[in-house]
């Protein structure tokens, strides 16, 4: 379905790669533990239904737990992918996150005709949300090991431009070529959507403006309460990812 977007083009083995180290996570951070009986982690498919194990967690928190879990896969896996900007060529670093976003597009895409309510994944623009505000953290990676490491503005400013920037257009444009228009209204315009990103980083869950930024910030709350049974089981069986 995707080819092109500008310049780049798509990788199919990126984009399976991104998705073995996300069901890798989901093993290694004890997902499966935490939902009682049959797993219903699917990329395509919200239609399964999971049962929460009632003394592990709040019944509040129920139509939030797969939707915490996910975003929680993303996360280790983007962080296995993409590494810090040093380390890295540009150009093919956008393919990289061009590729991850097709997968979690064309989830959403076939998700639109889905009639059962269940949701079992957040949405394509919360996905994205995290994929970009994870990339626009890369600069920092390697300055968090080593204070001498951080790159000086200019260094920023360039991966910026050349990076942050164009991968959300990239996503905006492989979203026309899927005809997956209700992702580019959650997206909302680079200016808002990167406003919501630095507002994110602050902790101002009241100025964001974005469907991807709120459902985020909506399951951020859920997610501490949930992570202590990740590191639970993560102490008890000694994974790590």
């Amino acid at each position: 379905m995707f080819k092109q977007i500008f310049k780049l083009t798509l990788d199919k083995t990126r984009s399976k790669r991104w998705i073995a180290l996300h069901e890798r996570a989901h093993i290694e951070l004890g997902h499966f533990s935490i939902l009682e009986g049959v797993p219903t982690f699917n990329l395509v498919s919200k239609s399964g239904k999971s049962q929460v194990r009632e003394p592990d967690l709040p019944r509040d928190l129920w139509d939030k737990v797969e939707r915490c879990l996910e975003l929680q896969a993303d996360h280790e896996a983007l962080e296995k992918m993409l590494g810090n900007m040093d380390e890295v060529d540009w150009v093919e670093l956008r393919v990289t996150i061009a590729s991850i976003a097709s997968v979690m597009v064309l989830i959403e895409k076939a998700d639109a005709d889905n009639p059962n309510p269940s949701e079992t994944h957040p949405k394509a623009a919360t996905r994205i949300f995290q994929l970009l505000g994870h990339v626009g953290e890369m600069w920092s990676i390697g300055a968090s090991l080593n204070a001498n490491n951080l790159p000086d503005t200019e260094r920023i400013q360039e991966f910026v431009k050349e990076v942050i920037l164009p991968a959300y257009f990239d996503a905006v444009e492989m979203a026309r070529s899927a005809e997956a228009t209700s992702f580019i209204d959650d997206l909302g315009n680079p200016e808002i959507f990167f406003a919501d990103i630095a507002h994110a980083k602050l902790g101002k869950w009241d100025q964001l403006k974005t469907v991807g930024a709120k459902e985020w910030a909506e399951l951020k709350d859920a997610n501490e309460q949930i992570l202590p049974l990740v590191y639970k089981f993560q102490a008890e069986n000694k994974t790590s990812i």
